[in-house]
């Protein structure tokens, strides 16, 4: 079974289980996963025995992590949290490139182009991103990387991989995974493979949420080549989702085709590393309102979205190391950035050749940044990283148009056009980051990090774009139509991390407090346009918002911690507590995540050498009454749900595993699942999506 562990400059080395499974031996020869924690730079990783058995969903994993967690509008679909935002404020990064989706209401979410079961690491830097890592991380920043196998200490080739099959028995979900490498001490050549497929699932007494079935395919090839001071890989993905249900979104996914590259390369040069990341995606995307949920009544309301998108990203930094003697030594890291993405959308009828509403026209929203690090590590007191990033971001887009409607539809459309194609399409943002990290080891046991950091994030072309109210939203699901707004201003957020690190030998706790504040948050407001309410209110029977800086602060606590009972026992649990206001009226933000624990006993005997392994799992989330009053947010009830799950490691290259999740049924509805929005179903339109009933799941690995 997989394994994690926290590392932390000498000061701590803490052993812990992901919540839902127990520490395994490398001798399984099982994927190993790797969290490290070095102060200044915080960052956690998990990926999870329980999450990959038998959930197809990446995003699913980030519940395990302190402060992290996801908002679900569909099976495949998780779009990342992390201490209160979520969506394009959380940064992504696959294999080092940032993430691009197609769809513009995030239908096929950056996670979604991640298969649990193919990656090596998922990780988030807890507290406050380092400028380095990402371009705009106002929300935080995700790592993924795919395991695509290491180089031997041999100059013969050997082959390694391994080959599982996973089956859950609601929903009759499944998933196959292959990894093969062929590698020497200087060459390796991999293949990764992946088919998830799954139909509706049942909640608890066999209640069926029809709309949650998917299918998706994920194959990848890669060559990595290294020597003594350089070491370089490149690799080709091609995804695949078909015929897969989004039953909180106004359509759901017919199918989903991107074609993924990328280049990494260090290198030392003289003294110093220079990193190279190059990324290109491209992705064809459609969606459609009647293949998949109950038609309209009319054929005139028949819709189909055909989204293109693209882009091309790259990142070169050089890591100069700077000699201080005796009193320690330090990095400066400099470094540039860009990622340059072109998005095209269009709305049509089948039933309708005529009808044709183009909403996104050759939009580009294109990023360039700049960037200086400095980390001392100090032989003694405070060790600090000192960054400042800049970054220009321009967003451009062609003249939008529609045909087909009739009557004051087609008027006031046609004037929400004219408007618009006649306004500035040329938009340029500047922002400049600056991040401070502290860290110090107050005895042998223990040390503290503070965090203090200015972060911005530019507006989506979405937010920027949106000519003519739709309930296109980058998946914030709220059920509401919006409009764009040409003149928003960039998001800033001031923001504080204290975190403080306890190793107490056979007990472990690492708490963090956090607080942020962030001008002109972008939210949805009433809009003034008499036009767009019109159409807005014609469509939907509720007048539009509009896209519109405010001000709002989050802030918080989150914590995991970890105790050894004896060899063969530990216990281990999370805590999460977000808190969000908007401080220009009195509301609360939108869509966050509840207060929620889980606490695992982990059960290994030393007499089996780390064959057996067993768990249970208790997750408790309280009710969510915080709501947003302007989104129509409903509170939602709190529940508690108990988990168990185990290994059985035959030998060092065969492994059964199994567990119940939900094992008593419990009905439920996690506040982070999306509203209905598909009728034809069990579920009423408006009603939140339940929660997964009980699910039995079974899995065997083969390792080579």
């Amino acid at each position: 079974m997989r394994y994690a562990f926290i590392k932390s400059t000498g000061l701590l080395l803490l052993p812990i289980a992901i919540a839902g499974f127990v520490a395994a031996d490398q001798s399984d020869n099982i994927n190993e996963i790797t969290i490290q924690a070095y102060p200044p730079v915080s960052q956690i990783s998990a990926v999870s025995d329980q999450q990959l058995l038998p959930a197809t969903d990446a995003a699913t994993v980030l519940a395990d992590i302190p402060g992290a967690n996801f908002n679900s509008n569909g099976p495949i679909t998780g779009i990342a949290q992390y201490r209160g935002l979520f969506g394009d404020r959380v940064s992504i990064s696959l294999d080092n490139s940032p993430a691009l989706t197609g769809g513009p209401n995030a239908m096929d979410t950056p996670l979604a182009y991640a298969p649990p079961s193919l990656l090596k690491e998922l990780a988030v830097h807890r507290g406050i991103t380092p400028v380095s890592a990402a371009q705009e991380s106002l929300g935080g920043h995700v790592i993924v990387q795919f395991d695509r196998g290491d180089f031997t200490d041999s100059a013969s080739a050997a082959v390694t991989g391994f080959a599982n099959s996973q089956y859950g028995d609601n929903g009759y979900q499944s998933s196959n995974n292959i990894q093969w490498i062929a590698a020497n001490n200087q060459h390796k050549a991999g293949l990764l493979a992946s088919h998830d497929k799954g139909d509706s699932i049942e909640a608890a007494d066999n209640l069926s949420i029809g709309g949650t079935q998917y299918q998706r395919d994920r194959f990848d090839l890669s060559y990595g080549w290294q020597s003594q001071t350089t070491s370089a890989e490149i690799y080709l993905g091609h995804l695949d989702i078909d015929n897969t249900g989004t039953p909180a979104l106004a359509m759901d996914i017919i199918s989903v085709a991107s074609d993924l590259a990328g280049f990494n390369l260090t290198t030392e040069l003289d003294r110093a590393k220079l990193s190279v990341v190059l990324g290109w995606a491209d992705v064809v995307h459609s969606m459609d309102n009647h293949s998949l949920r109950l038609a309209p009544a009319m054929t005139m309301n028949y819709r189909h979205n055909q989204a293109e998108a693209d882009n091309l990203s790259w990142a070169v930094k050089a890591a100069i190391p700077v000699n201080l003697g005796d009193k320690g030594s330090s990095t400066l890291t400099l470094g540039t950035d860009g990622n340059f993405s072109d998005h095209h959308s269009v709305i049509t009828n089948p039933e309708n050749a005529v009808f044709n509403l183009l909403n996104f026209n050759q939009v580009e929203r294109d990023s360039v940044g700049l960037f200086a690090q400095y980390n001392s590590h100090a032989s003694e007191g405070w060790n600090y990283q000192a960054g400042i990033r800049h970054n220009q971001i321009s967003l451009r887009a062609g003249q939008v148009g529609a045909a087909g409607m009739i009557g004051m539809m087609a008027t006031n459309a046609n004037m929400l056009a004219v408007a618009f194609n006649n306004s500035d399409r040329d938009i340029s943002h500047h922002n400049t980051d600056l991040v401070l990290k502290l860290s110090r080891g107050l005895n042998a046991n223990t040390s503290v990090n503070i965090d203090l950091g200015v972060k911005n994030r530019a507006p989506s072309y979405q937010e920027t774009f949106l000519w003519m109210p739709l309930p296109i939203t980058a998946g914030l699901a709220d059920g509401r139509s919006y409009l764009g707004n040409p003149n928003l201003d960039s998001e800033t957020a001031t923001e504080i991390n204290i975190a403080l690190n306890l190793n107490g030998g056979s007990f472990s706790f690492a708490p963090q407090l956090f607080y942020r504040h962030i001008d002109d948050y972008i939210q949805g407001t009433a809009a003034t346009n008499v036009t767009a309410n019109r159409v807005s209110t014609m469509m939907s029977g509720a007048p539009a918002l509009m896209h519109s800086n405010v001000d709002a602060k989050i802030y918080g606590v989150d914590a995991d911690w970890h105790y050894r009972i004896n060899q063969s026992w530990s216990l281990e649990g999370l805590l999460s507590y977000v808190r969000g206001k908007r401080t220009d009226i009195s509301d609360n933000l939108y869509r966050i995540a509840p207060p929620n624990s889980s606490l695992s006993l982990h059960y290994q005997p030393s007499s089996q050498g780390g064959k057996l392994r067993l768990s249970i799992q208790s997750q408790l989330y309280a009710r969510q009454t915080d709501t947003a009053v302007f989104n129509n947010e409903q509170p939602s009830a709190g529940y508690g749900l108990i988990n168990i799950s185990g290994l059985w490691a035959v030998t060092s290259n065969l492994q059964f595993y199994g567990g119940i999740d939900n094992l008593f049924d419990r009905s439920y509805s996690n506040h982070l699942s999306g509203r209905n929005r598909a009728m034809g179903i069990d579920i009423p339109v408006g009603a939140g999506l339940p929660g997964l009933g009980r699910q039995l799941y079974v899995a065997m690995q083969l390792n080579w």
